[in-house]
């Protein structure tokens, strides 16, 4: 998919121009779909439980209520987090970046690419449960075991040394 978008990027073939929107989009679905399925929930106990605390929201409850319900404590968050310190997370990555290497040539930086794609897509899930922590556990001073600034480090370590 991704010669094909090349392809016409590239060459500006009038031909299938008519079709380069439908293209770009096939490739973004279908890159997305590789990077979910090989990624997974990295961080899949975390995402569960912000999962139920979505399914919170959607049932009525407000952020600030969040943390009165059992299963969704700061206790029980604190308990999750723990569960992913920044070197089971380096890890984590490591073992996916083998897999890829594994799955793609580095015939015209497919590698590189999705390997950028991934990191993307775990950004957004870093970023995405550290604002549901600030929105419904404002006060009480809890945070993922690694920051960004760590997280982007992970992703160039393992890319640097391949």
């Amino acid at each position: 998919m991704l010669c094909c978008l090349d392809i016409v990027l590239r060459n500006k073939l009038t031909v299938l121009e008519p079709h380069r929107d439908r293209i770009k989009q096939k490739y973004k679905e279908h890159m997305m779909n590789y990077v979910t399925s090989l990624l997974g929930r990295p961080l899949e106990k975390l995402s569960i439980f912000f999962d139920g605390i979505e399914d919170q929201f959607a049932a009525g409850v407000k952020p600030e209520e969040i943390g009165y319900r059992l299963k969704y404590s700061k206790a029980e968050l604190k308990k999750c987090i723990k569960e992913y310190p920044g070197k089971e997370v380096h890890r984590g990555l490591q073992g996916v970046y083998k897999k890829l290497e594994k799955h793609l040539c580095e015939e015209e930086n497919l590698l590189q690419v999705v390997w950028l794609t991934m990191q993307d897509e775990f950004i957004k899930q870093y970023n995405h449960f550290t604002k549901l922590i600030q929105r419904c556990y404002p006060d009480a001073m809890i945070t993922i075991e690694f920051s960004l600034e760590d997280l982007l480090g992970y992703f160039s370590s393992i890319a640097q040394q391949h």
